[in-house]
């Protein structure tokens, strides 16, 4: 069942499908707030995802420059990608209070600018030895909780298991840092929240233009993308055309500073999408404040990238020891699904088991229209099915089972073991 069928299931069983707005939205607001609950609650066999996701080897360079009183490192070598934003730097061969390790918080062509640092050397330090560091591994956006990782790809001759560490046991070990190697190890370390746009933008409908011809409310949001991050959208603008052919032209988006890094993405929801999607072209940078003549693909209700819905938070790992070359590593997890938004939208789990999702919502409904009996009734409904779905895709971590001892009765003679416990 997609999003409109169950809603049109619970007005049929509730007795009360009211042509309200206010009224669906919020029978969409419980079927989605029960289904993402459900999803997440436990590592169903249907809510795991693998994905690959790549880990990069340290980088270092002899010819390092940093100037006093500015937060940049150059390099005439230029080793410098895109995957460092957000990785550690380490300053060798500068005085004290230039050595150290730094964050990047930025990376292009010949300069790396730093997190928190300002050189205080009265010249130019060249010669210096920098060494890139990716520590920490950012999983997917929609990890709800890493399950296992490892390497196994079919195209490289490295296959790797790793164990899972608490960070207990790595501070009780004090594991080092600098250790490098092929991995055998993981450890969940701590989750990361990305700062999110505070400003409102502004929408006008431009009835000089051309791009648009279908007549309606637009809305817009837009995010921070910094190292290699999404951040929970804006708060959201409308704009609505009423006559003739428009341009849309987005203004008021929040300046993030020159060099922070912090670039801006935009998501329009348009007259034919209830959803966000987003616009064509490249990122707005740090300074830009404005953006004219949005557009979307011609083909983004099928392909174009939705708004994310992790509203800027996620889940880190750190590899022990850190990776000696570059590895596609496999990562196992339980995925967060998107909120079911358009009509047509249908819960990633298997179709025989849609029906609980509307069990549970006429279980709440039930009570806001003071029919306990009824509620009671589908709550039960709800508990049989959730017991069905376990049987089926309830998945148990992996382990081993270990035999008894043999032993001899006085019975027969024979030997026999059996099933104790799982390892």
């Amino acid at each position: 069942m997609n999003l409109a069928e169950m809603r049109s299931m619970v007005g049929s069983i509730v007795d009360y499908d009211p042509n309200v707005q206010t009224y669906r939205d919020e029978v969409n607001r419980i079927l989605n707030e029960l289904y993402l609950d459900f999803f997440t609650d436990r590592p169903w066999k249907f809510a795991q995802e693998t994905q690959e996701v790549q880990v990069y080897r340290d980088v270092s360079t002899a010819d390092g420059v940093i100037v006093a009183g500015q937060n940049t490192i150059t390099s005439a070598s230029n080793p410098w990608v895109s995957w460092m934003e957000g990785a550690i730097v380490e300053i060798e061969g500068a005085d004290d209070a230039n050595n150290g390790e730094y964050e990047i918080k930025k990376s292009t062509t010949g300069t790396l600018y730093l997190d928190n640092f300002t050189a205080v050397n009265v010249a130019p330090l060249t010669g210096l030895t920098i060494t890139v560091k990716q520590r920490f591994i950012d999983m997917p956006e929609d990890c709800s909780e890493v399950l296992s990782i490892g390497i196994r790809s079919p195209t490289s001759g490295t296959q790797a298991h790793f164990d899972y560490l608490s960070r207990a046991r790595d501070e009780e070990l004090s594991l080092l840092l600098s250790s490098t190697g092929l991995p055998t190890d993981w450890l969940i370390h701590d989750d990361i929240n990305m700062k999110q746009p505070v400003l409102m933008p502004s929408l006008t409908v431009d009835g000089s233009g051309s791009s648009w011809s279908e007549l309606g409310t637009y809305k817009v949001r837009y995010t921070f993308v910094h190292k290699n991050k999404e951040s929970a959208p804006s708060p959201e603008i409308t704009g609505t055309a009423t006559s003739g052919t428009f341009d849309l032209d987005l203004g008021n988006l929040q300046n993030t500073g020159t060099n922070s890094g912090m670039f801006k993405r935009v998501y329009l929801s348009t007259t034919t999408s209830k959803a966000f999607y987003q616009i064509a072209g490249a990122d707005v940078d740090e300074t830009t404040t404005s953006l004219a003549t949005l557009n979307v693909d011609a083909d983004y209700l099928a392909r174009v990238r939705r708004l994310p819905e992790n509203d800027g938070h996620y889940k880190r790992v750190r590899l022990y020891p850190r990776q000696d070359t570059d590895y596609l590593v496999e990562v196992r997890f339980v995925f967060r699904p998107d909120r079911l938004i358009e009509d047509t939208d249908v819960p990633e789990f298997p179709p025989d088991h849609h029906r609980y999702l509307v069990y549970r919502a006429c279980q709440e409904l039930f009570v806001k229209h003071d029919n306990l009996q009824h509620s009671e009734l589908y709550r039960r409904k709800a508990d049989t099915e959730l017991v069905r779905i376990q049987n089926l895709y309830l998945s148990e971590g992996a382990g081993y089972w270990i035999k008894q001892g043999y032993r001899e009765t006085t019975l027969k003679y024979q030997t026999s073991t059996s099933l104790t416990h799982r390892g």
